[in-house]
């Protein structure tokens, strides 16, 4: 089969103030053409001003399953470390210099992951950086895919398009590490269209889809839980200042033991688990990320309580959710899972504090023991006044860079006095 698709950006990028380098003109292709499943030969080019810096690091490159090969860069020297997963441009004699490269990107996870080929996901989640940026900054980009007539494009950010083949779109100051693509193969999937209102897609692989009652109740979630977290906030669900203008796209499939992921503007998850599972309140979770999560609070991997910024908080919100809106019984009977969850590595070396997840590794901890810490809280001020709190962390926080768990801290005790040191002791205890 061939595939062929071709991106060009061009994006400049807005830094924080103590970066000085900027990026413009900044071009990307795309070609699947002659290449295998899970594999993309790309070429770029953009305009480096290296201001008052005497070198740029941009993320790029990943780990064995995630490689680069045949790395050619022109007009600028260069140091590529796979490492570190980065590369470093140095500048020479000129200010600006014209960078040009082309290499040949493998992601074995695009692949394999996501159901043997009938959906690709290009992400930039888990080190996955197939192509260059410069972490936790901001982008214009004007933006053009085409695909083979097998194939069909979901992008992190909705595009237009004329036929099934071309797209294209201008997204204006995004996240320079949030475009996320999806290859999907169209005679393995099944496309339905609704409004709630609003236009939601879904898509589900062919003889796999689920029944009516789960499908509908899908739609109900979808609806209440963008209400809730609207309410919640602030702030709708679509919003020109996050650049979110569209409602989520949901793309299921059959990757195996795979978690549900928030994409900005499409969620993936597990078609099996979506048809068979005896709740789908996880996808709450998800619909909640839109708001709370990696793309909104901008805590690196590797920080003292970064998945209990990036997941705990949005977790605790979907246990608020269900307990507001799907009733007591319900939540009840989340409650119950969470405790029971818990129990089963409380005092075990699994059972770590919960500010030392700094990777998506313990899900326990994260989603269990993490929700359990909030409860307290909610119990001792109010569930109302720690919602409130946290919807009011969300707004001062959101795209700002770097951030630390202990700025939640901080929120809360600048509500409540010493509650945040309260929940620090819950957050940095062996055991709840």
């Amino acid at each position: 089969m061939r595939k062929l698709l071709c991106i060009a950006i061009l994006c400049v990028v807005v830094f924080p103030v103590a970066i000085a380098e900027e990026i413009r003109s900044y071009t990307l292709c795309f070609s699947k053409e002659r290449q295998d499943a899970a594999n993309l030969h790309i070429k770029c080019s953009f305009s480096l001003d290296f201001q008052n810096e005497d070198s740029v690091i941009m993320n790029f490159g990943g780990g064995q399953e995630f490689s680069v090969d045949n790395l050619k860069v022109d007009s600028v020297g260069f140091e590529y470390n796979q490492e570190a997963k980065n590369i470093v441009f140095r500048k020479r004699q000129e200010q600006v210099v014209r960078v040009n490269m082309e290499y040949n990107y493998t992601n074995l996870s695009a692949f394999f992951i996501y159901g043997e080929g009938k959906a690709e996901l290009w992400e930039t989640s888990f080190g996955e950086y197939f192509y260059p940026y410069v972490p936790n900054t901001f982008m214009d980009v004007a933006l053009n895919v085409e695909t083979p007539d097998s194939l069909s494009l979901i992008c992190s950010y909705p595009l237009e398009s004329d036929d099934t083949t071309k797209y294209s779109g201008k997204l204006n100051h995004i996240l320079s590490q949030s475009l996320t693509l999806a290859f999907i193969r169209n005679d393995a999937y099944q496309r339905t269209d609704e409004y709630i209102p609003g236009k939601l897609s879904i898509y589900q692989i062919k003889g796999m889809q689920c029944g009516k009652d789960r499908y509908d109740e899908l739609l109900e979630l979808t609806k209440a839980s963008i209400t809730f977290f609207s309410r919640v906030y602030g702030e709708d669900y679509i919003s020109e200042d996050r650049n979110v203008t569209a409602l989520p796209v949901y793309l299921f499939h059959n990757g195996k033991g795979f978690s549900n992921r928030y994409n900005v503007g499409f969620i993936s998850a597990s078609q099996e688990k979506f048809s068979t599972y005896p709740d789908i309140y996880p996808l709450v979770h998800e619909i909640g990320h839109r708001w709370l999560g990696e793309w909104t609070l901008l805590i690196d991997d590797g920080q003292s309580g970064a998945y209990f910024i990036k997941e705990t908080l949005n977790e605790f919100m979907t246990l608020m959710f269900i307990r507001y809106v799907c009733g007591s019984e319900y939540y009840e009977s989340q409650l119950d899972r969470c405790k029971s969850e818990y129990e089963k590595i409380k005092g075990t070396p699994q059972d770590e504090p919960i500010v030392n997840v700094v990777t998506n590794n313990n899900n326990t901890v994260i989603y269990r023991k993490g929700p359990l810490a909030l409860i307290r809280i909610a119990e001792q001020i109010g569930y109302g006044e720690l919602m409130s709190v946290i919807s009011r962390f969300y707004k001062e926080y959101a795209g700002k860079y770097p951030l630390k768990y202990t700025d939640f801290i901080d929120i809360v005790n600048e509500s409540h006095a010493g509650v945040g040191d309260q929940l620090n002791l819950l957050l940095t205890a062996q055991s709840l």
